[in-house]
């Protein structure tokens, strides 16, 4: 009895900025973040808009969420936050055409868990474009190294082939006769190179992420010590500085004392010069 295994796919999350997406990073880098072995300090006290991908070896996408996330004041991921993205994008629904056939769509106004909805946000235009086409061109960059089944998956696709359905038709069937809907390509046969290569990229993933967050101690370390020393040479210093505030204000006032001898000195001496002089005899 023969068994048909599912084509893998890639897990992969992206960050946006205000013009697009700043940051793409597959998704054991993401769990290190999570994990807190990683942080990033571009992102310090923000919250970040987010999408998580699902991606085929034909570099098609299969299922997104967007999400936000929150950073705290150290570039480190809130530790209270908690999205079940794969199991999101496995119930999601049916979304827009992307290219390799309608995606698992999870978003603001379209999450069948009202729960999520505050971490969930609504993709629209950034930049002169639309989020989605964003996503589409970086996938199809492939800036990530995703390993496609043959030479055909690891061509670049043009982007200008690649169809979205209009937001009115991610919830079903589209009626409209304008917008040109490929058919969905069928499902890639199961890449054994991927199945190989995908544990061993984790692994050196996240042993670079620990390797990272070695180094970061190190220098929060060697920051802190530092600033010890600093604060140690700072208190000398004051320590001294005090010691020879002491000393001035002692030696000026013996020259105040000495100041007020001299005068009374003057004084008397005036005072015996005048009866000298007033007295002949």
């Amino acid at each position: 009895m023969s068994t048909t295994r599912k084509p893998a796919l890639i897990e992969a999350v992206m960050f946006f900025s205000e013009r697009g997406i700043c940051s793409e990073m597959l998704y054991p880098e993401f769990e290190a973040l999570l994990d807190g072995m990683v942080s990033h300090p571009e992102y310090i006290d923000e919250t970040v808009e987010a999408v998580f991908l699902q991606i085929n070896a034909r570099l098609h996408v299969r299922a997104a969420v967007f999400f936000t996330i929150d950073f705290d004041q150290n570039g480190y991921i809130n530790r209270l936050w908690n999205l079940p993205l794969r199991s999101l994008a496995e119930k999601a629904g049916r979304g827009p055409d992307m290219g390799g056939g309608p995606i698992r769509l999870v978003c603001l106004g379209f999450n069948q868990n009202p729960e999520y909805r505050p971490l969930l946000w609504k993709p629209g235009q950034r930049g002169g474009r639309s989020d989605l086409m964003h996503v589409k061109e970086a996938v199809t960059r492939n800036t990530l190294g995703i390993l496609g089944e043959d030479e055909e998956a690891l061509a670049v696709i043009a982007t200008e082939r690649l169809q979205i359905a209009a937001e009115e038709g991610w919830y079903g069937k589209n009626t409209d006769p304008l917008i040109e809907r490929p058919e969905p390509e069928p499902a890639p046969p199961p890449s054994p190179s991927v199945d190989d290569e995908t544990p061993k990229l984790k692994q050196q993933l996240k042993a670079f992420a620990l390797q990272v967050a070695e180094l970061q101690a190190q220098l929060r370390e060697q920051e802190e010590n530092q600033q010890r020393a600093l604060a140690a040479m700072q208190s000398r210093h004051a320590e001294h500085l005090g010691v020879v505030q002491g000393e001035l204000l002692d030696v000026k006032k013996e020259l105040e004392q000495q100041q007020k001898l001299n005068l009374s000195l003057k004084r008397d001496l005036a005072r015996f010069q005048s009866r000298n002089t007033s007295d002949p005899g």
